[in-house]
């Protein structure tokens, strides 16, 4: 038996969807206001993943303007049918709901189909796909007609001519939830089990009190039952000192010997705080009177998840697919080669002279106007998603930058909430600077002159390491006097639905670029 370790996608890899084509499996994630957008992984075996691509990866694909960091990409879910792949979100900046269709999981992916909907109807969000047949059905959430309160949703169902990208018929409500004055009944999935339908969904929002629910009926269209022992999964009767926490948005699997999983999302929090943001966790499903039970005798996510003992693709040395990347790896040196890897991720979209490769391991962003917290312009942002907390990431910047410029390293929750460690210009003298940007406000918390450090100015590897929420910095290799903590980098503290990313970044005027080398990550320092 194969043992996989949770969260088996580890950082900012929330709202999972998982699928299976023969022995291989498919998972997506969603993204919000990232480029590109919706990472594919694919496993054999369920414990070992590796990202294959991204969904979406044109801006004819992904309109984000103006969109703020925990707009854009919600809840995409992956399905399969006869030959084709379908991924299925909502994009809440642009367009609302539509899917997107490939041959190949690892694209290219089809320009997106937007639903259409009658005027006045509430499309909702967290759509997913239902094939029964020729017919395809579009499984959706939405507020009710009479709600009582603001997040008073529903399940609902109707069917889709993807011919059209038009829904037809008439429109079915499902379910609304387990629990008496449930909220937030949403991330719905349907699938045919056996001899019922069973909708799988979550309640009660994205925090502390997340949780999955189930339902099921001998008719697709209801009524729906509710299972007694709902919920399905949650964390919550816990407590808040439980290392795993916010466990909710789960999609079921089968593997082909018969054995069922869910993936699902999940934090691990730290002093009341998750700045990695949610991640995807896996837990074993066994069926008791036509109902799913997860890890009976637990009834909660392992840290250690036994898993079906199945052959994989990679052998005996878990070998990986080419052009593939491991879903964490504890060394990364980053290349800026083209094709530019898959785990890297700008916010919102880049001009096509953002970003230039000039080496494999060197690149220039252009010193763009944009801030972090601008809704409009262009980000000179390069980032990758934080997976563990003790971190290192470090990187060498060239001192020839245009003048009233800042070049180094960002550490970004969201717009309103980051830390920088630049090399700045003013006039002909450089500078490092450490500010960070907390709850809307901006703090300079350290400058000094590069003269002072009696180095060559050609080049400055600049570092930021981190280990349980302790931030620190240094200058070649020389610590310098400033330590954070990145508590109020996450969701708990300030809101939102993302988790923190770092990596290289550039800003000025507009005018001329900074210069990069060497970009490194290291994990378990």
């Amino acid at each position: 038996m194969k043992v996989a370790q949770n969260p088996i996608l580890r950082g900012f890899y929330p709202d999972p969807s998982i699928c299976r084509v023969g022995r291989d499996y498919y998972l997506v994630n969603s993204t919000f206001a990232y480029v590109p957008g919706v990472p594919v992984f694919h496993s054999r075996d369920l414990v070992n993943w590796q990202q294959i691509g991204n969904v979406l990866e044109r801006k004819s694909q992904l309109v984000l303007d103006g969109a703020s960091m925990s707009r854009g990409i919600f809840a995409p879910s992956i399905r399969y049918h006869k030959g084709i792949f379908y991924m299925i979100t909502t994009n809440v900046s642009y367009g609302g709901n539509f899917y997107v269709t490939a041959d190949d999981p690892a694209g290219p992916w089809s320009d997106p189909v937007y639903l259409k909907v009658p005027e006045g109807v509430d499309g909702g969000i967290d759509p997913s796909l239902y094939f029964e047949g020729d017919k395809c059905y579009y499984v959706g959430q939405r507020q009710k007609k009479n709600a009582r309160f603001y997040g008073d949703c529903e399940v609902w169902l109707q069917e889709l001519d993807l011919a059209k990208g038009e829904l037809v018929g008439k429109d079915y409500s499902l379910y609304d939830g387990a629990m008496k004055d449930a909220c937030w009944v949403e991330g719905p999935h349907l699938y045919r089990i056996g001899e019922y339908y069973y909708i799988t969904c979550a309640e009660m929002g994205t925090s502390f009190e997340h949780s999955i629910c189930v339902a099921r009926s001998k008719a697709l269209t209801g009524p729906y039952e509710n299972y007694k022992c709902n919920p399905l999964l949650t964390h919550r009767h816990l407590g808040r000192n439980y290392p795993i926490q916010n466990i909710g948005h789960g999609d079921l699997v089968d593997t082909p010997e018969g054995e069922w999983y869910l993936v699902m999302l999940g934090t691990r929090p730290l002093n009341g705080a998750a700045e990695l943001g949610r991640e995807t966790f896996l837990a074993r499903v066994e069926w008791e009177e036509g109902w799913p039970v997860v890890n009976p005798g637990e009834g909660k996510v392992l840290w250690q998840q036994p898993a079906a003992d199945i052959s994989d693709q990679y052998g005996q040395n878990n070998q990986w697919s080419e052009n593939a990347h491991p879903a964490f790896e504890s060394r990364m040196e980053m290349k800026f080669s083209t094709p530019l890897d898959k785990r890297f991720m700008f916010f919102r979209h880049p001009d096509e002279d953002t970003f230039k490769a000039t080496g494999e391991r060197e690149c220039a962003l252009k010193c763009s106007k944009g801030r972090p917290e601008d809704t409009e312009g262009v980000i000179s942002y390069l980032g990758l998603r934080q997976q563990d907390r003790s971190f290192r990431i470090s990187v060498q910047v060239s001192g020839k930058l245009p003048v009233d410029a800042g070049a180094g390293l960002l550490y970004l929750y969201d717009d309103n909430n980051y830390i920088k460690l630049l090399i700045g210009r003013q006039e002909e003298e450089l500078y490092v600077t450490i500010s960070k940007r907390e709850k809307g406000q901006d703090y300079m918390l350290f400058q000094r002159s590069l003269k002072s450090f009696s180095k060559d100015n050609d080049w400055m590897a600049l570092e930021i390491s981190g280990g349980e929420q302790r931030i620190s910095f240094a200058l070649w290799g020389e610590e310098l006097p400033v330590k954070l903590s990145a508590g109020f980098m996450s969701a708990e503290q300030t809101g939102g639905f993302i988790g923190c990313t770092y990596g290289i970044y550039a800003e000025g005027t507009g005018q001329g670029y900074a210069s990069f080398k060497d970009l490194t990550v290291e994990y378990g320092i």
